[in-house]
């Protein structure tokens, strides 16, 4: 199995009371996960927190930061929230972010859940208008494909037509050069750099839904999951090889192309994980409760009562890594007996947590229960 790290810069806190302190905690962080054999890196992007919680409006920009310090762990963002992307602008960024690192690049896409996020961008980002976030989320992904796979590019849709209308061109030193003109009217755009990594970087798309397990696999884009217990992600793995099969002629394996990601805490005993993690990790849910929906802690063919609370006793079993090292080993046995899951996120730091638990929990993980999936 794959292990890699997932965090956000707010998260990452420990006693930070700045800017500052947030960044240089997430540097410790990420190479302390580099020396202990983590995968990659993954950050998340949110903006506005009213409650100082969550933001990290650019893991691009601090994935550039992150790489330069570090020499051989991968890179990623789950996710570049899409709608919120002018979508020249994404594939350019992460194109020399590619360039930058060599190539360890892992670029994962999103639509976006919380509303007050969403309007500031784009009319159409606000996740409430669910079939223009979605049109336009297909746009933007599709754009950005279609700028790192050809040399010249055009697009019509929705939401963008490139070039735009009426742009012309023309200078003495520039021949006229059918490709990209008609005369002095330029047909179609040349977006550089191209990416280090051939044709592009792995794309992935984080999902929640039936739907948006079906938008990843008719778009060709890897599927990360978080909040579902074992039986959901299988059956939507399920799906999701179901319809990429169709899609791209070629029968795809349970668990191909997937990842889970899951909020961990390493510690000797279940009793000792609850009362140092508890606080942290239930702020995440708690926050995301009223956007992506209650399903998504479900099983197949299960409706939960109204009046049952995501607190740590409903969560635990079904989609925490927590506990002792022998806890959280049994849970990704599940993952990997019940779904085929070969690539797993741990989400190692949680709001509050001190800094030297967060590296400590990261520690844990890694010499207590990586070894045990060596191979």
């Amino acid at each position: 199995m794959k292990f890699a790290a997932f965090t956000t810069v707010a998260a990452s806190a420990g006693e930070a009371t700045s800017a500052a302190g947030l960044l240089d905690n997430l540097r410790q962080q990420t190479v302390l996960a580099e020396e202990l054999g983590f995968e990659a890196i993954w950050l998340g992007e949110h903006h506005f927190g009213p409650y100082g919680v969550g933001d990290i409006p650019n893991p691009i920009l601090l994935g550039a930061d992150l790489a330069a310090r570090t020499t051989k762990i991968r890179i990623g963002q789950m996710a570049n929230i899409a709608p919120w992307w002018h979508p020249i602008r994404l594939a350019e960024d992460i194109a020399i972010l590619d360039n930058m690192t060599g190539g360890r690049v892992e670029v994962g896409f999103g639509r976006g859940i919380w509303p007050y996020e969403g309007p500031q961008f784009h009319p159409n980002a606000d996740p409430r208008r669910d079939a223009e976030n979605r049109q336009l989320f297909r746009e933007i992904v599709e754009i950005v494909r279609e700028i790192w796979t050809n040399e010249y590019f055009s697009y019509r849709g929705t939401n963008y037509t490139f070039p735009a209308e009426d742009t012309v061109f023309s200078h003495p030193s520039y021949p006229p050069n059918t490709e990209w003109r008609d005369g002095d009217r330029v047909t179609k755009l040349r977006v550089t750099p191209r990416p280090y990594q051939s044709p592009h970087p792995p794309m992935w798309m984080t999902v929640s839904t039936d739907r948006s397990v079906t938008t990843a696999a008719e778009l060709g884009l890897k599927a990360c999951y978080w909040q579902p217990p074992a039986l959901r992600i299988r059956r939507r793995m399920e799906l999701y090889a179901e319809v990429r099969s169709k899609a791209e002629g070629r029968p795809f394996s349970l668990g191909e192309d997937q990842a889970v990601m899951r909020s961990t805490y390493v510690a000797s005993s279940m009793e000792e994980a609850r009362r140092e993690a508890e606080e942290g990790i239930m702020s995440a849910f708690i926050f995301n409760d009223p956007f992506r929906g209650r399903q998504v802690f479900t099983n197949p063919g299960e409706t939960l009562d109204s009046d049952v609370k995501l607190d740590w006793d409903f969560l635990e079993p079904r989609t925490l890594l927590v506990g002792s090292p022998e806890n959280v080993v049994e849970k990704i046995e599940e993952l990997r007996e019940i779904c085929s899951l070969d690539y797993l996120l741990v989400e190692f730091t949680h709001h509050g947590l001190p800094l030297r638990k967060s590296l400590g929990n990261l520690e844990n993980f890694a010499t207590k229960v990586m070894p045990r999936f060596a191979g």
